[in-house]
This record gives C-alpha cells, structure tokens and sequence, in this order.
C-alpha cells in the first residue's frame, strides 16, 4: 500500500471541503427551485354578486377582491372581471388582460369589440382574438354560478385563479 505524501493528502482534503461547501450552498437553491412543485394554492371563491340585472351580450365591468397568494399576508387587490351573459343562459367571465403585452384590454360599444391600446388587439364579445397581435385568446376566470335560496338571484363567484384555455 502506497502511503499519500502530505501535499496529496492537502489536495483531497481541499478538494472534499469545497465539494461539501458546494453541497451546502446549492441545497437552498434546489429548494427554491423544487418549492413550487409541493406548494399547495389555496383555492378562494370570492363574490362578484348577483348577475340577473347583467344585460344579455353585453360586456359588463365587476371588481373581484381577491387575495393575494404572495406569502406574508397582503390586502386583497381588486381585479377586472368581464361579464357576458349570453343568450342560451352560460355565462362568461373574462380577463381585462391583454395576451399580447399584458395591457388592459376594454370594452369599446362602439366596435362591439374588446380593444388593447397598446399595440390595437382585438378581441370579439367572446374573448378570441380577431384582430392585431394578440396570439391567444382573453383568458377566462375560473367561475362558478350559485342561485340564492332566499332571494332566487343567480350569484356569480370567481376564483383566485385563470384557466388559460377558451
């Protein structure tokens, strides 16, 4: 058996130490990397109110109040909720954001068109982009519609999240 010199002996012990300082400082970041994947999101239905008074295809303007999922508890933030009614009873609930350059698209009554003046996206009454150069459809709130037992009111409720797909 080959006895290691001191300076062979000093090289491997060098090298074990930085390989064990790496370990330990990539083991935060993997975390942070990997924390996503094993974060539960909480699901919170919020109230937009009772929607029988909505107009049919007519795009109509609610706040949503929904929590912000940022860690440390912060106060909630109103969102833009776009409500359509339409004819055969469904309703649609539609983002105010642009899918382009995520400007805040509007209602324009005039064009019978949701408008993005940042760059002129167009999208029609059901959220597609027709026009400009929004490459996907408005995104659509996750919703659900409640009749009340008191009142009989429809009541809509948006969660705190978007389902990308029309």
């Amino acid at each position: 058996m080959r006895k290691h010199t001191r300076r062979e002996f000093m090289v491997l012990g060098t090298g074990a130490g930085m390989g064990l300082i790496g370990a330990m400082l990539s083991i935060p970041a993997i975390g942070f990397v990997l924390s996503p994947l094993f974060a539960k999101r909480r699901v919170a239905w919020v109230t937009i109110g009772a929607i029988d008074s909505i107009p049919l295809n007519t795009p109509t303007v609610r706040l949503a109040s929904l929590p912000s999922d940022q860690g440390f508890p912060t106060p909630p933030s109103n969102r833009v909720v776009y409500i359509v009614r339409k004819d055969d009873g469904s309703v649609l609930t539609l983002s105010n954001i642009c899918t382009h350059m995520q400007c805040d698209v509007h209602w324009d009554a005039q064009i019978n068109q949701f408008l993005c003046p940042c760059h002129g996206g167009l999208y029609d009454m059901n959220g597609v982009n027709v026009g400009g150069p929004p490459p996907q459809p408005l995104a659509q709130w996750v919703h659900r519609v409640n009749v009340d037992p008191i009142t009989g009111q429809h009541i809509l409720e948006v969660q705190n999240q978007l389902n990308e797909s029309i």
